[in-house]
């Protein structure tokens, strides 16, 4: 077993200077007062990337009617891994993660066999210093990654994510997410039936927890693009809990999410280091006091958080609604 009771050496992000700028991808509400919905589809078409000021908006709630720019489908985040409360129909709360730890890079949904294509975030309060959000160019981290051997592997190999959801109704100390809230059941068969429906595998372990792990290519063909970009993210990797207290004194193996190699083979800490890079090589912050909400492609961006700190009084408060969705079709090389 892969023990990692202390941090591992990983490539920093966060703290570089930004290759890309945030004002490059701005739409401002109040310039675009009769073309703003013709405005936004057009630039998400060529850029993938709307951010959004002078919205008005008042209440998380709102990013629903946002969304509704681009698509009507919306995702229930229904297999999802990480914990979620509502802001309202379709709109979920962020926040699950505390704020000492770094949320890596990554692509929602990445690890399901349907995935949301629109990922639409927003934000109501925000700290005056850091708590940004990052986006990487998933083209150009895409470019980098395929110039190193860990690209090649993934390219050859394909990605395996192993998920550890424990038994809500049993006591366990080192909860993350029971199957209960990933499946929206109590029953043990309708989480097999959903499992099943995803084409992952599962096995229901002694101690009451449910364990799926499932293989997919590390790679995604964009069609606008005619490309096939790195769909992964190592948010899902157990590294993810290093920071994370008492989910650090657990093998990798055992701890609420994990991800290797197609065949199984671990990450060393050179290859994550290396999509680390990867994604730094094409970054942007997103600063929440001059943006109210992103529209992102989310197979042509991924994101992030740095950890961050809140002065008293302070409070970090963003909303994501996911939808437009899409089958997963595999790499096109």
């Amino acid at each position: 077993m892969t023990n990692t009771a202390t941090q591992r050496p990983i490539y920093p992000f966060g703290d570089q200077p930004f290759a890309l700028g945030m004002e490059d991808y701005q739409v401002d509400c109040a310039i675009h007062t009769d073309d703003l919905e013709q405005a936004i589809r057009g630039q998400w078409r060529e850029q993938g990337l709307v951010v959004l000021k002078n919205t008005g908006m008042q209440h998380l709630s709102e990013l629903q009617r946002w969304a509704e720019v681009l698509f009507q489908d919306f995702a229930a985040y229904e297999g999802g891994s990480a914990p979620r409360d509502k802001f309202g129909k379709h709109v979920f709360a962020l926040g699950d993660a505390p704020p000492t730890i770094d949320l890596c890079f990554h692509n929602e949904g990445c690890y399901l066999p349907v995935y949301p294509r629109c990922f639409v975030i927003g934000s109501t309060r925000c700290p005056q210093e850091g708590g940004f959000t990052l986006l990487a160019d998933n083209e150009k981290a895409t470019q980098a990654l395929l110039a190193t051997d860990i690209g090649q592997k993934l390219k050859d190999k394909g990605m395996r994510y192993v998920r550890m959801m424990y038994d809500r109704e049993l006591a366990c100390e080192l909860g993350y997410k029971p199957w209960q809230d990933t499946f929206f059941t109590n029953d043990p068969r309708e989480a097999e039936q959903s499992v099943q429906a995803k084409g992952w595998d599962y096995e229901w372990l002694p101690n009451g927890h449910l364990r799926t792990s499932y293989s997919v290519d590390a790679y995604e063909y964009h069609p606008e693009l005619d490309k096939s970009l790195f769909f992964a993210g190592l948010a899902s990797h157990a590294a993810f809990f290093d920071q994370w207290h008492p989910f650090n004194a657990m093998p990798d193996e055992e701890r609420p999410l994990n991800m290797t190699l197609g065949d199984g083979t671990p990450f060393t800490n050179q290859e994550i280091a290396d999509i680390y890079a990867a994604y730094n090589h094409a970054s942007l912050a997103l600063d929440w006091k001059q943006a109210d909400l992103a529209l992102l492609d989310n197979l042509r961006w991924a994101h992030a958080r740095p950890a961050f700190t809140l002065q008293a009084g302070e409070e970090r408060v963003l909303g994501v609604a996911m939808g437009m969705m899409t089958e997963r079709v595999g790499n096109r090389f």
